[in-house]
C-alpha cells in the first residue's frame, strides 16, 4: 500500500496477486501501485502501439474498454 516509505510496487516484480480482491486488500487497484496517475496515459500510448495487445502480460496495461 503506497505510504511515506513506498510509493507501490514495481512491475520488474509482477506479483499477480495484486490484481485479486482476496489477497489485495489494500483498497488501492494494482494498476495504480504498479503505475500510479501514469496508467490511463499508458493506455492511451498502448491503444496506438499495440490495439491487438499483441505484448501482454498478467500485470500489464490493459486495453482501453471500448476500443
Amino acid at each position: 500500500m503506497p505510504n511515506q516509505q513506498a510509493a507501490g510496487a514495481i512491475i520488474n516484480h509482477a506479483d499477480i496477486d495484486l490484481a485479486d480482491p482476496a489477497w489485495n486488500r489494500s483498497g488501492v487497484a494494482w494498476h495504480a501501485l504498479y503505475y500510479g496517475d501514469n496508467y490511463a496515459r499508458l493506455q492511451r500510448i498502448k491503444a496506438r502501439w499495440d490495439p491487438g495487445n499483441v505484448f501482454r502480460h498478467a500485470l500489464s496495461i490493459e486495453p482501453v474498454a471500448g476500443r
